[in-house]
């Protein structure tokens, strides 16, 4: 009953809306807030795909969902055999945002603004003992964050933009204090007509 209700809500909305699917690609600098001071972030990327839904008759505001393959993680001095050491604590996630976003006018080539959550599926570790031993414990395989971003588009087609992701679950529960991913990204999306 739930499932048809929701079908029945859901007909006007797609009906009306316009899809546009894309490519998207990212550049970014991630690391996980609080685990130690030695650390350093990891630098690598993501890339994915995207779909526009329309929202209203003006083409200024859109629901946008996507799904990456991204790059996160970070370095960690440690001393292995009495040396001092680089280990490469890396996580893969295939994160899937749902992002509102506003265009600041109609025009075709304008600013826009994105919020919304995000949720990261862990599907590749690094090291794993190595991190168990380091933290108590290896990530949790659920990410949830907020992510906001702020971009350019050059006739709705081309887009660059800067986002800041913000993870809101204690990724190693058995470490002393809580911790966070963070990711600062650049990246670039094309939308197909």
């Amino acid at each position: 009953m739930r499932k048809s209700v929701l079908l029945f809500l859901l007909i006007p909305i797609l009906s009306y809306s316009q899809i546009r699917f894309g490519i998207t690609g990212t550049l970014q600098n991630s690391s996980v807030t609080k685990i130690h001071n030695k650390s350093s972030s990891r630098y690598a990327g993501s890339i994915g795909a995207l779909a526009q839904i329309q929202l209203d008759n003006y083409y200024r505001f859109f629901i946008q969902p996507e799904v990456s393959y991204s790059l996160q993680g970070e370095k960690d001095k440690i001393k292995l055999s009495g040396k001092s050491t680089k280990a490469k604590f890396f996580q893969n996630y295939i994160n899937i945002p749902v992002y509102f976003r506003a265009y600041f006018s109609e025009a075709e080539s304008e600013f826009f603004s994105e919020i919304g959550p995000q949720l990261g599926i862990l599907i590749y570790q690094k090291d794993k003992k190595l991190e168990k031993e380091r933290y108590g414990s290896n990530p949790k395989n659920l990410d949830a964050s907020i992510s906001i971003g702020f971009g350019y588009s050059i006739f709705r087609k081309s887009e660059f933009f800067i986002r800041y992701n913000y993870g809101f679950i204690d990724i190693y529960d058995k470490f002393y204090r809580k911790q966070n991913t963070s990711i600062l990204a650049f990246g670039f999306a094309y939308i197909f007509d």
